[in-house]
């Protein structure tokens, strides 16, 4: 089962796999919010503070149980899925362990490049996980030395925050100290590992643990409430910067402070502040970070949730809002069709729903996923936060499965009317058919690429046409006024149009204005205004329709209708990977792997040309074809898009 909640294949993925790049692919801290937050800063409620103290148990506690309940880990320890970490535990102990590099941290600030640093970070954490597992596993001490290496390195480290988001170097030298979601996962895994081995570690070693927790977390995430001040932005954003950092600096704070009315107060933070979260999707539960950012955002909510609830005894449950239960259905109402899903924001391509969050949300909230709902959890032992909370009895393994069958997709549609998206499926049954992702929306949405009115086409399981996704990861001009000069991330790689040469824009103004929406059995029609996504002055009309056909194996039409006041030039984008070429004047095939389509242009107001570009920025590379009108007044363009099959198309 694929747990990791950071996705981001998009390589959103946090902690995986040895952790070679920490965040490599999370949101800079110029990434545009969605909303307004629905939790504004206030001054910590006091009354609060002393009933959640009420709740909390006498002694701070992280997920699963510390290495003395020898009953549960010598059951894990016969437990095949955990004896390699044992054997890479031991590669360790023959290791140099990774040297803090100051060149390497400052290379994002000289050449503005972020892997080098991110991997040297995560290289060091890496070394945790395995260690702690190993010791609680086998208990005879022999890792503790190492792990006691491993905690006093990591906690002196300069720097706890991604070079990325250490604005002007104040944590490298150390003026001032902010959480980012580097520092909140880094804060997070050490407490953990503390609350794991407990009397294990020395003394001295505990509290220098708790006294640089302190200095680089806890007392400045109360600095920035209490001052009002903008160091932790996040705690009113309502991207996933908001549920992951929340999600390490509580569950930091729950493993490891051992006063209870100090616990509280980041329980009474969490519980504030975690609701702007909850804001940044659309009221149907749409994600427009994407479906990468789904698992990483909404997966740390969830361990949010249930770090809160384990510690509340239930008193205090983040999934109490009837809006998680559509939050929790967007990844399998997102599907195309055989388990493929589209590239929307920074989604990186081949990214699928998340396992993990699929089956915590089906048992907690009864969604009847039955594909999810029997998956058996744990094995993972890279990530000592994620690996314990699903190695051990947590709320979704206590729960009893619905009994009725989930009434999501696949159906014949999804549709995020909130969000302007709408999946179209076949009425067919197999593996064959074509489906689609058409998108509306606007151009202010968290990693947004600038794509009022793109699609997605998948025929089979081969995604043969659509949005490229997101880059393989970040430097230092992927957020903020110079993004959009990749191709990859700005309208001109996407399958809109280019309106007398010019781009989309970004901004809340350009949005998609739904004309209709009508749905049938048979055919669906799907009419947008895409034309304040231009600044255009001469531009007085752009509509695009979308008209789905069931018939057969499915088909698409793309057809967009512009008025200019004045002669300008008009055309469109064609986004694939598959193989392509023109086999007649006005036809194009597709060829994937095993799938083909057709596409077929008609227009009206004059002749048109096609030409052909390879664009390969920091991704897979793709094909962006180019259908060129002659420059009119007026005019449409259609593209009929269609599976090749043996019958006559």
């Amino acid at each position: 089962m694929n747990r990791k909640f950071i996705a981001i294949g998009l390589g959103c993925l946090f902690l995986i796999n040895a952790v070679k790049a920490v965040a490599s692919n999370l949101a800079g801290p110029d990434t545009a919010d969605i909303t307004r937050p629905v939790a504004p800063l206030v001054p910590l409620d006091r009354q609060r503070i002393g009933q959640i103290a009420a709740m909390l148990p006498a002694l701070p506690k992280g997920f699963g149980e510390g290495y003395q309940n020898r009953k549960v880990w010598d059951s894990l320890y016969h437990n095949l899925k955990y004896q390699k970490t044992i054997k890479i535990a031991e590669g360790f102990l023959n290791k140099p362990f990774p040297a803090w590099n100051d060149e390497q941290y400052l290379l994002y600030f000289t050449k503005g490049t972020r892997p080098e640093g991110e991997n040297m970070m995560g290289s060091r954490l890496a070394w945790l996980a395995p260690l702690v597992w190993a010791e609680c596993l086998e208990d005879k001490g022999r890792f503790v030395p190492a792990i006691e290496m491993v905690l006093n390195e990591l906690i002196h480290q300069k720097s706890w925050s991604l070079p990325a988001h250490d604005k002007k170097k104040q944590n490298f030298e150390g003026r001032n100290y902010t959480v980012d979601l580097g520092a909140a996962g880094l804060a997070h895994n050490i407490a953990q590992a503390v609350y794991l081995l407990n009397d294990k570690l020395n003394p001295q070693l505990r509290a220098e643990v708790l006294k640089q927790m302190d200095t680089h977390v806890f007392s400045p995430v109360l600095r920035s409430i209490a001052a009002h001040n903008n160091d932790h932005y996040w705690l009113t954003v309502t991207n996933n910067w908001n549920s992951v950092c929340l999600a390490g600096v509580t569950g930091a704070a729950l493993a490891i402070i051992p006063d209870k009315q100090q616990r509280a107060q980041f329980v009474a933070i969490a519980e504030r502040y975690s609701r702007n979260s909850i804001a940044g999707f659309t009221d149907d539960g749409y994600c427009t970070e994407g479906l990468g950012y789904y698992a990483y955002g909404f997966g740390h909510y969830i361990l949010l949730r249930e770090n809160v609830l384990q510690a509340t005894k239930g008193a205090i449950d983040l999934f109490a809002d009837a809006k998680i239960k559509r939050i929790a259905t967007y990844a399998p109402n997102l599907q195309i069709i055989n388990d493929v899903y589209p590239n929307i924001a920074d989604c990186h391509v081949g990214t699928k729903a998340p396992a993990a969050i699929l089956w915590y949300c089906s048992r907690n909230l009864g969604l009847g996923l039955k594909k999810y709902d029997n998956l058996t959890p744990g094995g993972s032992t890279v990530n000592l936060v994620e690996d314990m909370m699903y190695a051990f009895p947590n709320s979704a393994s206590r729960a009893q499965v619905s009994p009725q069958a989930s009434a999501l997709a696949p159906g014949i549609r999804s549709y995020f009317k909130d969000a302007g998206v709408l999946i179209e499926r076949p009425d067919i049954t197999g593996k064959g058919g074509m489906g689609a992702a058409l998108k509306g929306g606007n151009n202010n949405e968290s990693h947004n690429h600038n794509d009022v009115g793109s699609y997605t086409i998948v025929v089979g399981n081969e995604l043969l046409m659509g949005d490229a996704g997101g880059p393989n990861f970040y430097t230092a001009k992927s957020f903020g006024p110079n993004r959009y000069q990749y191709k990859l991330l700005a309208s001109y790689g996407h399958p809109v149009p280019l309106v007398a040469g010019i781009q989309q824009q970004p901004g809340a103004a350009a949005q998609a204005k739904i004309l209709s929406a009508n749905f049938s059995d048979k055919q669906d029609e799907f009419v947008m205004d895409i034309s304040s996504a231009y600044p255009v002055p001469a531009l007085s009309k752009l509509t695009r329709a979308f008209t789905y056909s069931r018939e057969g194996a499915a088909s698409l039409s793309v057809t967009d209708d512009f008025r200019f006041t004045e002669s300008k030039p008009f055309e469109i984008a064609l986004i694939t990977r598959a193989r392509w070429k023109q086999i007649a004047p006005d036809q194009i095939e597709f060829d994937g792997q095993k799938e083909k389509m057709i596409a077929t242009i008609k227009t009206t107001g004059g002749t048109f040309a096609i030409k052909s570009e390879t664009i390969e920025e920091n991704a897979p590379a793709f094909t962006r074809i180019g259908i060129v009108l002659n420059p009119a007044v007026a005019g449409s363009v259609t593209v009929t898009f269609k599976p090749l099959t043996n019958k006559k198309l």
